[in-house]
């Protein structure tokens, strides 16, 4: 009687335990762009290219994430809300860069946003020129990466005369 009581106990909670199995969401977002600052340089070796500016008046674009993106997809890392408001101002003004790029991130939950927003103020510019580096420009490359590094420890350039 045990034995019988036993089985169909199993038997009514087997298919409740195989129905129990939790269902898992996953958002996920990761966005690059390129910030070109003051310190920052516009080659790729044995690349060189120009900045043509779009306009000389200073941009400023709002962009807007919704909270669930900002704080689930985007695991809540401003890096990444920055980098994603640069990316939608480029292609929103169809240019390459934004240079000397500053930011104003503002979000408050206990105010009840429901959007993180991002301003960015900067000057659109498009690469232009590209052009193989001659020896004059990595001369000059050189010299940039050498007298610009903080932390001379990162600079890990083989310098070469061709003499």
């Amino acid at each position: 009687m045990k034995r019988l009581f036993l089985i169909a106990s199993l038997a009514m909670l087997l298919p409740v335990l195989c129905f129990a199995q939790k269902n898992t969401l996953v958002q996920y977002q990761n966005t690059q762009a390129r910030i070109l600052d003051v310190n920052s340089n516009a080659y790729v070796k044995p690349l060189t290219v120009e900045l043509k500016m779009k306009s000389q008046q200073r941009i400023r674009e709002i962009v807007k994430i919704p909270k669930t993106t900002a704080l689930g997809a985007m695991n809540a890392d401003p890096n990444n809300w920055r980098n994603y408001a640069v990316y939608e101002v480029s292609k929103r003004l169809d240019c390459d860069v934004i240079v000397a790029a500053t930011f104003n991130i503002k979000f408050d939950e206990l105010a009840g946003d429901k959007d993180v927003q991002i301003e960015v103020v900067g000057f659109p510019a498009d690469f232009t020129n590209w052009q193989t580096a001659t020896n004059q420009d990595l001369e000059w490359i050189k010299t940039d990466i050498l007298s610009t590094t903080a932390n001379r420890t990162n600079v890990n350039a083989a310098i070469k005369d061709n003499k």
